[in-house]
């Protein structure tokens, strides 16, 4: 076998070196590539989850309940209303009333519960309404004095609640409690199931 002269041994070896820098270089710049890639994937995954963020706070609802009572001479009150008090509107999803450890789920059958008697109220649907920006919805009103002085003593218990869900536009979704009145409504993946508990106002 005839051995190649030292000038080409060393020429396929010089250009065997030029190919495997040209590789090394191919490699560092094809990792280089990858990264700064990923890193303008993650940079535009932020940026859509801020946009994202600032546009749902631009329509976030904040739904307060706001008990109105009053008894005078000849005159009483009672009412309850749910206010949007947030920038953006609202879907009432569920309702629960709980009275002595009790649902109650009709208006009727709370006032009979409280006074023995069906004296006459007003009332509007809550569950499954949508309440815009700055609107309030009195969902239950009666002016007989006996049921008022009834309900009064219904409130002050904090043993009953009224606990309502309501949603964002992005199905963002709080909880709230009555008997919680100075907390932030919880957030919360979905609004729960009340099942046969759910107020059918």
């Amino acid at each position: 076998m005839t051995e190649l002269p030292l000038t080409e041994q060393s020429s396929l070896t010089r250009s065997e070196q030029i190919f495997l820098r040209l590789s090394v270089w191919q490699t560092v710049l094809s990792l280089v590539g990858i990264f700064i890639a990923i890193v303008a994937l993650y940079a535009a995954l932020m940026e859509s989850d801020a946009v994202r963020r600032q546009t749902a706070a631009a329509v976030w609802p904040y739904l307060q309940l706001t008990v109105s009572d009053h008894v005078a001479s000849g005159d009483a009150l009672f009412e309850l209303s749910l206010t949007n008090a947030g920038v953006g509107p609202t879907r009432i999803d569920d309702m629960r009333v709980t009275v002595d450890g009790q649902h109650v789920t009709r208006w009727e059958d709370l006032i009979a519960n409280v006074s023995g008697e069906r004296s006459g109220f007003s009332q509007n649907a809550a569950n499954r309404r949508v309440v815009r920006p700055g609107e309030s919805v009195v969902i239950f009103s009666t002016r007989d004095a006996a049921t008022v002085e009834a309900l009064r003593t219904v409130v002050a218990d904090p043993a009953n609640a009224i606990e309502y869900c309501y949603c964002s536009i992005f199905d963002e979704c709080w909880l709230a409690d009555s008997r919680e009145p100075d907390a932030m409504p919880a957030r919360v993946a979905r609004c729960p199931d009340y099942g046969a508990g759910s107020f059918s106002n």
